[in-house]
């Protein structure tokens, strides 16, 4: 196994620092209240890093598929896989823009990476969970008429 995942995060912003490489992750998402669904996440962002530990291969691919609290698994990323020559590390960002919510329960995004020749070298899963929440919002009462 040449490619590692050192670490991998579900949140909300993300960014890696051009000149330091330096990753920062912003408002992890592990829990998700609401009053109601459907609704839309702005933004949601998987963010990893990733090491070889074999400085003479490289490339792959990397695969994304979420599963729905209805078990439904869909592929929402897929892609080759590349460290730089120069580099043993790796630093990547996903972003999911207008991600959708269609229902209450737990959202997993399963990572698998292949080597060069196809053969997987691994995988790691990423989970949140949306609750309903009572509406802070009072009910309005009846008219009389």
């Amino acid at each position: 196994m040449a490619l590692h995942l050192q670490f991998a995060s579900l949140s909300l912003s993300a960014s890696v620092d051009q000149q330091t490489g330096n990753l920062s992750v912003f408002e992890i998402v592990e829990e998700i209240r609401a009053p109601q669904v459907p609704f839309q996440i702005q933004t949601l962002v998987i963010a990893l890093s990733l090491y070889r530990s074999d400085p003479h291969q490289n490339g792959g691919m990397l695969s994304i598929d979420l599963t729905s609290p209805d078990e439904v698994v869909t592929r929402v990323g897929h892609g080759e896989l590349g460290i730089p020559d120069q580099q043993r590390r790796m630093k990547a960002v996903f972003r999911f823009a207008n991600f959708p919510i269609r229902q209450f329960g737990v959202y997993t995004f399963v990572l698998s990476w292949t080597g060069p020749t196809g053969e997987k070298e691994g995988e790691a899963s990423l989970d949140f969970e949306v609750m309903q929440a009572e509406s802070k919002t009072p009910p309005i009462p009846p008219m009389a008429h």
